[in-house]
């Protein structure tokens, strides 16, 4: 089951202005996007359905511990199909 992933006003900007200083960050986060597509859970639990996800960033030259971190909120909306 693939999962829509939708981001913030605030991680778009915040994203921006990284994405000038770490150019290798565009490519990172639109993997871990399509990553949250198929497992929204990944990461640290927190609680309330928020997980914190640490990402390398190549051009930073660090792991993930020197790298970003991105905190993820799930919410699931059922949806029932209509077999008619």
């Amino acid at each position: 089951m693939n999962y829509s992933v939708l981001t913030t006003e605030n991680f778009e900007k915040e994203a921006r202005r990284l994405i000038k200083k770490y150019g290798s960050l565009k490519n990172e986060i639109a993997d871990l996007i399509q990553d949250l597509q198929i497992n929204p859970t990944q990461g640290t639990p927190l609680g309330n359905n928020i997980y914190k996800i640490r990402v390398a960033v190549a051009s930073k030259g660090k792991g993930k511990r020197g790298g970003v971190r991105v905190m993820t909120y799930l919410q699931l909306i059922a949806r029932i199909a209509n077999p008619h």
